[in-house]
Parts: structure tokens; C-alpha cells; sequence
């Protein structure tokens, strides 16, 4: 992540917060007070969205000093003071707020994404992320996907080709589908998402390009008999399974075999963690 990805994002965001200026810190807080606070974990997390944190402060403040007692991705406990900053009070009261709802977030999706990655050590299976993202999140939540250990499925659109069941519905069916794929090559991965052992089948059975095959909301027993199918017809084709998928049954899926396990919660749902932001001391400044 480039920090000219995410520095339009967060002036909407300090804009948004601040669309004329910050009333309470105007009206109290003097020009000349310094001080120092630290961001401390009210539960176990992952650290994720420094790089974010001190872009914020940076665009409100040059001055502002921004420093980690851990690195990014690093698992912290209950308790943790985890990161300082140090400025004017008028600078930290208001980048607070921007700051923490960017950490709380990404923290909270890179902490899930661990559990669930950690569950599945030992096999051979990635946890994916998709395009379930919240509208200009993208960049961000996908970066938290990948300091939680997981990986990265398509960007965008334009990344792979992606069919679904409205494609295939709009060609008129899978079948078609498959015959345009053979008057069409292309040198992107081929995925294709199945719902049925029928339509499974007529994908094993067509010449046409698919390096991917995403079985959709398939129960375990049947993922079993996919898998089966697959191995005898083209084995070289990799298996994504989607639907489903939780932390507590992750692991009985991945211990199947399959290639990819995709999961839209980790980025569209999942809980932001409990992280403050406290001042503990204060100065004037030549002090």
C-alpha cells in the first residue's frame, strides 16, 4: 500500500470530521500546548493501520511525531500501549478520532484474518479475500487481508475473469458460456462459479480454458464428491469453495484439500476492535 493510494481517503475523512474545523479544541485548547498520548488495546489484537495513523497526522500537523513500540501485524495483548504520538494537543484531539476509526477497523480485519489463517496452517489452502468491500475501502481493507496473513483475490474488474451465475444467466447458460470462452482465449486465469454437480460437470467435460473452479456454497459431503470428480477429470484445475466458511469450521474444509477458501465476511462485516487513544501528559511549549 502506497501512501499516494490513501491520502485522497483520508483528507475526505479529516474533512468530514472537521468540515469547519474542530469547535471544542478551538475554543479550550491554547496554540502553544504540547503533548504526548498512546494508543493502548482494550482486547488481544492485531496491529494493523500504522501507515494510515501517521498519514493522518501528517496531513493536520508536520510536526506531529508518530511512534510504534511494535511493528505492523504483530499480535498484542489486553492492555498494550502500542503506539505514541507526540504534538500539539490541538493536532492529536483532531486527528483522534480519524485516526482510531481507520486502526479500530483494519486492526479488526487483520485480527480475524489471523484467527482463521491460524487455523489452517499445515494444509495447503489460502484464505482469500473478495470484492466485498466498503466503497472507497478497498485499498485498506484488502491491505489488512494480507497483515492478518491472508490473501488477496481479484482487485477489481479488470484483474481476472470472474464467472458467475449472472454471466452464465445472461449468455443463457453454462454451456454457452464454455463456447465463448473457446472462440475467446485469453491470458488471465479463468475462474468459473458452480452451484451444482450438472453444472460441475459440464465444465470437466469442455475443452475450453478454466484454470479455477469455485464451488458455491457446496456442504462439506459434497465438496468431498467434487474434489473426487475433479481429481479424475482435470486435476490440474485448482478448487475455491465459498459459502459457508467460519471460523469455527474453517479447518475441517481446508483439511479437504481444497486450493482456496474465499470469505466476503473478513472484509464487509467483520468487528472493529476496542483500541483509545489517551493523552498522558501535557506541556507548554519550551518546556
Amino acid at each position: 500500500m502506497d501512501h499516494w493510494q490513501i491520502q485522497e481517503l483520508i483528507i475526505n475523512a479529516l474533512k468530514e470530521d472537521m468540515p469547519f474545523g474542530d469547535q471544542t479544541t478551538e475554543l479550550l485548547i491554547p496554540e502553544g500546548i504540547l503533548g504526548r498520548a498512546f494508543f493502548l488495546a482494550k482486547e488481544d489484537l492485531v496491529v494493523c493501520g500504522q501507515p494510515v495513523v501517521e498519514a493522518v497526522f501528517k496531513l493536520l500537523d508536520q510536526d506531529v511525531k508518530v511512534e510504534w513500540t511494535v511493528p505492523e501485524g504483530e499480535e498484542v495483548k489486553a492492555g498494550t500501549k502500542f503506539g505514541y504520538v507526540t504534538g500539539t494537543v490541538r493536532s492529536l484531539l483532531q486527528g483522534e478520532r480519524v485516526s482510531l476509526n481507520f486502526l479500530q477497523h483494519l486492526s479488526g480485519i487483520a485480527t480475524k484474518v489471523r484467527r482463521m489463517t491460524k487455523k489452517i496452517e499445515g494444509t495447503k489452502t489460502l484464505l482469500l479475500d473478495t470484492r466485498k468491500t466498503l466503497p472507497g475501502l478497498k485499498v485498506l481493507q484488502k491491505y489488512a487481508v494480507r497483515v492478518g496473513g491472508g490473501t488477496n483475490h481479484r482487485f477489481s474488474l479488470s484483474d481476472g475473469i470472474l464467472i458467475k451465475d449472472n454471466h452464465i444467466k445472461a449468455l443463457g447458460g453454462l454451456k454457452q458460456v464454455l463456447e465463448k470462452l473457446k472462440r475467446s482465449p485469453t491470458l488471465l486465469k479463468v475462474e468459473i462459479e458452480v452451484k451444482t454437480f450438472e453444472e460441475l460437470l459440464i465444465v470437466l467435460q469442455s475443452d475450453a480454458q478454466v484454470d479455477i473452479v469455485m464451488l458455491d456454497n457446496f456442504s462439506y459431503e459434497d465438496i468431498k464428491r467434487a474434489l473426487e470428480l475433479i481429481r479424475v477429470y482435470k486435476p490440474q484445475i485448482k478448487v475455491e469453495i465459498s459459502g459457508g466458511i467460519r471460523e469455527d469450521n474453517i479447518e475441517q474444509f481446508a483439511e479437504l484439500g481444497v486450493d482456496f477458501i474465499s470469505s466476503g465476511a473478513i472484509t464487509h462485516s467483520v468487528k472493529a476492535v476496542d483500541i483509545s487513544m489517551k493523552i498522558e501528559r501535557v506541556w507548554e511549549r519550551g518546556d
